[in-house]
C-alpha cells in the first residue's frame, strides 16, 4: 500500500468519526437537545401554530374525529396535514452551520423565519424556527429552541429529509389559504338530494335533478316539466359532485376589480341540497382575460373572458374564488346530455 493511499484513508476515517461524534455523541461538539427538531410520534400531535413576521399565522387543530382545522373556522386538506406530519417525523440533520456563517445565520432565522411550534396532548412539544433554503437547495436553515423556556439554540443546522432532494420551507407555510380544503363540493352520492344548474340567461338549458332516498331520479326544468333521462346518465352527473375543487382563492383580488365582477349577473349557479335539507350555492362569473390570446371569448361589451378560467362565491358567499371549466364543465350541462340514448333500431 503507497503513502497517498495510506493518507486518503486515514482522512476518511478521522472525517466519518468526526461526524460520528457531532451527530451521535451527546458529549460530543453539538449536544441532542440541541438537534432534536424531528418528533416521531405524529399520532399524538393534535396541534401546528406557523407564523411569520409579516404578520401571517395558522393554527391547525386536529379534531376528535381525526380531521383538521384551519384557525378553528375552516376544513384543513388532508393531504397537506399527513405532508406536514411526515416532515415532522422525517426531519434530519445534515449538518451544523459552519462557524463563520454561523451568526448571520441565526440574525436570518430569528428575524425572517417561520415560527413553528408543535403540540401533542395538549402540551408543547418542539418549538424551531425555520428559514430559507441552502445555497445548494437542498438544505434548510433551522434553529431550535427550548420547549419549556421558549430559549432559542446558539447551534443553527442545516435540515434535510433523506431520499428528498429540495428544501423543506414551502411545507411551513404560514398562510391559511395554503391549509384550507378547496373543495366547493364533497359529497356522498346517496347524501345528495337535488342539484340544480341555472344557465343564466337560458332557462331552456337550465334543469334540476333530484335523488330519493331509494335512489329514485328525476329530471326537469326550472319550470317543473319533467325531462327525459337515462338513469345512468343521471347517476353519472351525481358522481361528478363526490369531489369538485376550485384552483385558488381569490379574496385578496383588487376590490375595484372583485366589487365589478360581482356587480354583473353569474353566467351559472350551481345549488346542492343534501339530506338534512341544507343547500350549497356556487355562483360562477367569467373571468375577464388577463392578457388577450387567441381563443379568448369576447363579450357583447368588447372585452374579453378567460376561456380556461372562471371565478365564484362558494362558502355562503364568503369566499371568491378561481374554478377551471377543465374541472367544471363537467357538471354545467344542458338537458340533452341526460336523453335516452338512441337506440340501434331507429325507434
Amino acid at each position: 500500500m503507497n503513502r497517498n493511499r495510506i493518507i486518503l484513508i486515514a482522512v476518511v476515517v478521522l472525517a466519518a468519526a468526526s461526524v460520528w461524534l457531532v451527530m451521535n455523541n451527546d458529549k460530543g461538539t453539538v449536544k441532542r437537545e440541541l438537534r432534536d427538531f424531528a418528533f416521531a410520534d405524529t399520532a399524538t400531535v393534535d396541534k401546528v401554530f406557523l407564523a411569520d413576521k409579516t404578520g401571517k399565522q395558522t393554527t391547525l387543530t386536529r379534531n376528535a374525529d381525526g380531521t383538521w382545522t384551519v384557525n378553528g373556522q375552516f376544513k384543513a386538506r388532508p393531504d397537506a396535514i399527513d405532508y406536514l406530519l411526515k416532515t415532522v417525523h422525517d426531519l434530519s440533520v445534515r449538518e451544523p452551520v459552519g462557524a463563520k456563517a454561523r451568526e448571520n445565520i441565526i440574525k436570518r432565522l430569528i428575524t425572517g423565519s417561520i415560527k413553528c411550534e408543535i403540540y401533542a396532548g395538549g402540551e408543547l412539544k418542539r418549538l424551531y424556527y425555520v428559514g430559507t433554503e441552502t445555497p445548494d437547495q437542498l438544505g434548510t436553515y433551522m434553529l431550535l429552541a427550548d420547549a419549556s423556556t421558549g430559549e432559542n439554540s446558539t447551534e443553527p443546522f442545516v435540515m434535510e429529509i433523506k431520499g428528498f432532494n429540495g428544501y423543506l420551507t414551502s411545507r411551513y407555510s404560514p398562510d391559511p389559504n395554503e391549509w384550507r380544503d378547496k373543495s366547493a363540493f364533497a359529497y356522498y352520492v346517496p347524501d345528495i338530494r337535488s342539484v340544480k344548474v341555472d344557465h343564466i340567461g337560458y332557462p331552456e338549458q337550465s334543469f334540476i335533478v333530484t335523488q330519493s332516498p331509494d335512489m329514485k331520479y328525476n329530471l326537469q326544468n326550472t319550470a317543473g316539466k319533467p325531462l327525459p333521462f337515462d338513469t345512468a346518465n343521471v347517476r353519472r352527473f351525481l358522481s361528478y359532485f363526490v369531489r369538485l375543487g376550485f384552483v385558488d382563492f381569490a379574496n385578496n383580488l383588487d376590490k375595484h376589480v372583485k366589487d365589478s365582477i360581482l356587480a354583473s349577473p353569474p353566467a351559472h349557479i350551481i345549488t346542492v341540497q343534501d339530506a338534512s335539507g341544507k343547500k350549497n350555492m356556487m355562483k360562477m362569473y367569467y373571468k375577464p382575460s388577463d392578457s388577450r390570446s387567441k381563443g379568448d371569448t369576447a363579450a357583447s361589451d368588447g372585452s374579453f373572458y378567460d376561456v380556461d378560467n372562471m371565478y365564484a362565491l362558494t362558502n355562503e358567499g364568503k369566499d371568491f374564488v378561481v374554478v377551471q371549466y377543465f374541472v367544471f364543465g363537467k357538471v354545467l350541462q344542458r338537458p340533452e346530455y341526460f336523453a335516452l340514448p338512441v337506440r340501434q333500431d331507429g325507434k
